[in-house]
């Protein structure tokens, strides 16, 4: 197996980490009743979702320079807008890549931020799923420059997570403040 395969294959892992992430938080979020098995814990699984992300997401951004075929180098991942492959694909992954690490690194120093700044930094995880969706979308996963090809089994598996994703997202925004009753 190539680098730049396993690459996308933890891709693969990483949004289907954030989709459940985006689940559960939905779940913590609406104070399901829902119990889960063995004395686990929504926030719990909540955390383990989006550290799963996480590493997944650092392993599939380290990997790509690793294969010589991408033509990536180190440099080119802290500014991608002038890779040689898919520039603007790529941005959109690391600009939710940084989102993502600021919601992560806020996230484990919760106990020593005030809530509110916490939570503001929090719902930056909503942002980045723009550019995440994006990404996800516009990027041949050979770095071939090719079409997308809308009927590949791993761009429908990224197009259900990403319709996830949105639906949560608009439920949780739109939906839901339409129906508030300060509106």
């Amino acid at each position: 197996m190539e680098t730049l395969e396993l690459s996308g294959i933890i891709g693969l892992i990483a949004i289907a980490c954030l989709a459940a992430n985006f689940v559960v938080g939905f779940i913590i979020w609406r104070n399901s009743q829902i119990k889960l098995p063995y004395n686990l814990s929504f926030l719990g699984l909540h955390k383990f979702t989006g550290y799963s992300a996480a590493s997944a997401i650092i392993l599939h951004v380290v990997l790509i320079p690793l294969d010589p075929k991408s033509k990536f180098t180190w440099g080119d991942l802290l500014l991608p807008l002038w890779t040689e492959h898919q520039p603007y694909a790529n941005t959109f992954g690391a600009v939710a890549l940084y989102l993502i690490a600021v919601v992560v690194v806020s996230s484990y120093y919760k106990g020593q931020m005030k809530l509110k700044v916490w939570r503001v930094l929090h719902y930056l995880s909503y942002f980045a799923a723009v550019p995440l969706i994006f990404h996800s979308v516009l990027t041949d996963p050979k770095l071939e420059d090719r079409p997308i090809d809308w009927f590949d089994a791993e761009k429908i598996f990224v197009l259900i997570c990403c319709f996830i994703i949105f639906v949560l997202m608009i439920y949780r925004f739109v939906i839901v403040k339409k129906n508030s009753p300060s509106n």
